[in-house]
């Protein structure tokens, strides 16, 4: 036992005779303040070509629309061509996101790193979606109700609103930055974290999730006062990104306001099948974020630095569970002396 202790003790010197790279190094675990604000508007477009026809169906739904071609006359239920874009935009308006994430900083380097991200944009509030469609199409009429629709060339006609009931904002990969001293004390910083950004509500009467990669820029500038941390952040967003094409749309249930007389609602199956399309997004957000000192790893008697105190105390507690298990494996081993040499200070 003596002499695997000695053994120890002589790589853990060696190890931190290289080690001040992490010396300066400072961790705050930062949480969102109420005071944040976040606004953003996308609109999709998606092509979509197809044909409907009134839901009517002998014996099982004789009650339902009938769907004619031209603008009289005629028999039976017919399914009318048509060529349209899909437009469903998504609004968010001046929601207090929430979040919480582990800020890293050394002065001496200048760099910066975030981990554990997670916002959630909406905290509780909900966004608007408005599905409009840009359509074209001959003129035809209905039966029960009965109503003439005069033939369109890419009129914007609104067939649906919905909600958007979650947003969040989940960080995927590492996130390095950099940090500059201004004139005044404080520091100016810009750090771009990589998140699955996972979304969830009601569109076109039907409820969807759906999760994707984006990019979070937090640009801004960050004040140390004691062993706190303050950091603001005012960001914008202005892209558009490519949309693949959804599957096909198969007889699904398509409520069409009527024209002449108005205030009637003709009932459609839709069928057609979707191309590319785009989603372009406008935001901005204005975050405020405070810090107190994240727990330093290997800093088992709490003192604020991890020195040679810490390493006689996981050299006692040597192959036991407990405090100086720093990895939580069940035992003090090589692996908790290598987590607390790195942080060394």
């Amino acid at each position: 036992m003596t002499k695997m202790l000695s053994t120890v003790i002589v790589t853990g010197i060696l190890f931190m005779a290289g080690s001040s790279a992490n010396a300066t190094e400072t961790r705050w675990n930062c949480t969102v303040a109420p005071a944040s604000t976040y606004s953003q508007q996308t609109l999709i477009q998606i092509p979509l070509v197809g044909t409907w026809i009134g839901n009517y169906v002998a014996v099982t739904n004789e009650t339902g629309t009938r769907t004619l071609p031209g603008l009289f006359g005629g028999s039976g239920n017919n399914a009318i061509p048509f060529s349209s874009t899909v437009k469903p935009k998504v609004t968010i308006t001046n929601t207090h996101p929430t979040g919480a994430f582990q800020f890293g900083f050394n002065p001496a380097t200048g760099i910066i790193d975030v981990t554990n991200l997670l916002v959630d944009t909406l905290a509780g509030q909900t966004g608007t979606i408005s599905t409009s469609m840009l359509l074209t199409y001959s003129s035809f009429h209905t039966a029960q109700p009965t109503s003439t629709f005069i033939g369109l060339t890419n009129v914007d006609i609104p067939v649906d609103s919905g909600s958007l009931t979650a947003a969040t904002a989940t960080q995927s990969g590492p996130a390095i930055g950099a940090a500059t001293l201004n004139t005044d004390g404080t520091w100016a910083f810009a750090v771009t974290v990589p998140v699955m950004v996972s979304v969830s509500g009601t569109a076109l009467a039907q409820p969807f999730t759906n999760s994707s990669p984006a990019a979070m820029a937090l640009t801004g500038t960050f004040t140390i006062v004691g062993n706190t941390i303050s950091l603001t952040s005012q960001g914008s967003i202005n892209e558009t990104v490519p949309v693949p094409a959804p599957p096909p749309l198969v007889s699904a249930p398509f409520d069409l306001p009527t024209v002449f007389p108005s205030g009637q609602v003709a009932h459609l199956l839709i069928s057609g099948t979707f191309s590319d399309g785009t989603s372009a997004t406008v935001g901005t957000s204005s975050l405020v974020m405070n810090g107190i000192p994240a727990p330093i790893v290997g800093d088992i008697n709490h003192d604020g630095v991890v020195d040679g105190a810490d390493l006689g105390l996981l050299l006692s507690g040597w192959g036991q569970p407990g405090p100086t298990d720093l990895n939580n494996d069940g035992t003090t081993n090589g692996a908790d002396l290598g987590l607390l040499l790195s942080h060394w200070s």
